[in-house]
């Protein structure tokens, strides 16, 4: 799951999936502000079908946290 996020995140920024990595902070290393970082972290949502709580959304700050948390809801 973790190379189908780097690949959805790499399409909705428009960057090259091997820029991206599983340490790449949203904020710092992929330059996603506040609103940007929701949208994203919304379509991960639609696009898997599993929706995660405001504070697990907030709390996310890398690539592997938004792996973490979408593979952890879906082997649930």
């Amino acid at each position: 799951m973790e190379q189908q996020i780097i690949d959805l995140i790499s399409w909705n920024l428009k960057i090259p999936s091997a820029q991206i990595n599983p340490y790449s902070d949203l904020a710092d290393d992929l330059h996603l502000d506040a609103i940007d970082k929701t949208l994203l972290i919304a379509d991960l949502e639609a696009q898997f079908g599993i929706f995660l709580t405001p504070e697990e959304a907030s709390s996310i700050q890398t690539v592997r946290d938004a792996c973490n948390y979408f593979t952890n809801r879906f082997a649930a």
